[in-house]
């Protein structure tokens, strides 16, 4: 897949709306991003007032497009925003060429990248509701100029059935086909998660979300300790949803990290890969990642902002960690300015400061606080020593005294465990029965 993404795949004429607002140039800037992920080569770069509703552009300005195109055959033209259906067709018909708006180069790129069956599903699914209100308006379009517009259902000397009614058909019926797909693969997915959940009921569950390019992948990879995670600055390196684990002292941790977001990411994008987004953000905690060597406090801001909304939309109750990323590459002035303005924007967030490539035991220490607190009830032969070592390693929640002792506590320091309790009152004779509270 890597290689497919190296080779050129042609050369284009990008067309971006002319900037009036700070948010405009960093959108443009991002989708200068997306051409260079999709490995278009950018012969020339316009910006254009959009004015028009027929045609997105104005005629002058069409004509001057048409001008640059001259007679390539293979001309293709991106533009920076999202087209609807009609304009789409329109800009077609007028200029002769291949038009790809930025949810097809998105829907591109995730086609390329994803792996996984699921993720080429969800994409494929996507893609059906993005190209089925292209095709049917070029569907009508052939029917009128055919004079096959009107044409009726199969019936007394009828001409058949109407093309449009079939077109409509087939649309649902593969829809419906990849959904059912996708709901088999989901259950298969939940059943997997109930085993893990059963096998390791004490352990922790923690999902890495953030920007696309904010370093997740590198994050995952230091945790976990390995290189399972493609790393790369390009936009959408990772579409497959991974589940690694590590240990941290007894305590065994699943990492999710998943599809990265950018803004204005089509809605039905998201919904195709809704399933998987649900349960990936049903976790313990929730790592945000931010990239903090962004030169503009604005944009991460503004970056941080679409993430939190993404995740809103999904799972609004969880906990949250702002996890500032890359601070290796900042000095100490500019690290205090971003730590600040996140604390003043996001006070109810924890924050961390790391380096993924260097530097994450911070991160690690705040994971440790979110150890599920699990509870069990001793019951024990009289015993004012070992009653006081389980007081000194454990938090006591109920006493009862009789002809047994009995309490009921959680673990309070994760290096002594059970067995260690075990061992101490085994070492001053003391009778013990333990099971889950």
């Amino acid at each position: 897949m890597e290689s497919e993404l190296m080779e050129p795949r042609g050369e284009c004429i990008l067309i971006l709306p002319y900037p009036n607002t700070k948010n405009d140039l960093f959108l443009n800037n991002e989708m200068r991003l997306l051409v260079k992920s999709s490995n278009y080569k950018i012969m020339e770069e316009v910006q254009l007032r959009i004015n028009n509703p027929k045609y997105l552009f104005s005629p002058s300005q069409l004509v001057d497009l048409k001008y640059k195109i001259g007679e390539q055959i293979d001309s293709i033209i991106i533009v920076g925003v999202h087209l609807s259906a009609k304009q789409h067709i329109n800009l077609e018909e007028k200029l002769e060429c291949l038009i790809i708006d930025k949810f097809e180069l998105v829907l591109e790129i995730f086609a390329l990248r994803a792996m996984m069956e699921e993720a080429k599903i969800q994409i494929k699914l996507a893609q059906l509701k993005y190209e089925s209100p292209r095709q049917r308006l070029r569907l009508m379009n052939r029917l009128s100029i055919g004079g096959a517009w009107h044409t009726e259902r199969a019936g007394f000397r009828g001409t058949g059935e109407n093309p449009l009614h079939e077109f409509d058909a087939g649309t649902k019926k593969r829809e419906a086909h990849l959904k059912g797909k996708l709901a088999l693969l989901k259950q298969q997915r939940v059943e997997r998660r109930l085993n893990r959940k059963r096998y390791h009921h004490d352990s922790l569950y923690v999902s890495i979300v953030g920007y696309t390019s904010a370093g997740k992948s590198t994050l995952l990879n230091a945790l976990t300790k390995t290189n399972a995670a493609s790393v790369s600055s390009r936009l959408f390196e990772t579409l497959d949803t991974r589940i690694r684990s590590f240990v941290l002292d007894d305590l065994k941790i699943f990492v999710t990290d998943t599809v990265g977001f950018i803004e204005d990411l089509p809605t039905f994008l998201i919904d195709s890969f809704r399933s998987t987004l649900e349960e990936s953000l049903a976790a313990d905690i929730i790592l945000i990642v931010i990239d903090a060597s962004e030169s503009s406090l604005d944009l991460i801001l503004q970056k941080l902002n679409v993430t939190i909304n993404t995740i809103n939309e999904i799972n609004p109750q969880n906990n949250r960690v702002l996890v500032i990323n890359k601070i290796d590459l900042l000095t100490e002035n500019e690290l205090e300015t971003r730590e600040n303005l996140l604390k003043e924007h996001f006070p109810e967030y924890e924050i961390v400061c790391i380096s993924a490539k260097e530097r994450i035991e911070p991160l690690t220490r705040v994971i440790e606080k979110f150890r599920p607190k699990k509870s069990y009830l001793i019951k024990y032969t009289p015993s004012f020593i070992f009653r006081s070592f389980c007081h000194e390693f454990a938090t006591v929640e109920k006493e009862v005294f009789g002809d047994h002792w009995s309490m009921i506590f959680s673990i309070r320091k994760p290096t002594y465990g059970l067995d260690f309790i075990k061992r101490k009152a085994e070492t001053l004779q003391v009778s013990i029965e333990i099971e889950a509270a």
